[in-house]
């Protein structure tokens, strides 16, 4: 037996109103979160992009010498080690970039639900 007493769903509408308060703020946190996050990506990305590039770029020229010179000069003296680190550095940052916007969209996903749920459990509960 529900209780439609005018007091009980004053109550329930007005924690529904908190509450869809709470969650709008939340949402508004998370589409700024979000949206720096997507940013960080794009840029880690493109710092990606370019490691990647320099580093076949040093590939090319060494397999370009003659095998002779290739022999005579030792891994150390080019820029591989380097390329390699800085390449390794720019995976890492954008992984980490990437997981951090699709956690944030998946967040925001989940209260822009919640929000629409609280509406139309609102707009359900004005009908009665």
């Amino acid at each position: 037996a529900a209780d439609n007493s005018v007091p009980t769903r004053q109550r329930r509408f007005a924690l529904v109103i908190m509450s869809t308060t709470t969650i709008n703020d939340k949402i508004a946190k998370l589409q700024a979160a979000t949206d720096a996050s997507q940013q960080d990506m794009q840029q880690t990305k493109a710092a990606l992009d370019d490691s990647l590039e320099r580093l076949n770029a040093a590939k090319n020229l060494l397999q370009q010498m003659d095998p002779e010179d290739q022999e005579r000069i030792p891994i150390n003296d080019t820029k591989l080690p380097e390329l390699l680190e800085l390449h390794a550095m720019a995976q890492e940052a954008h992984q980490t970039a990437q997981g951090r916007y699709e956690t944030n969209q998946r967040y925001l996903t989940l209260y822009q639900t919640k929000l629409e749920e609280a509406a139309a459990a609102t707009a359900s509960g004005a009908g009665n």
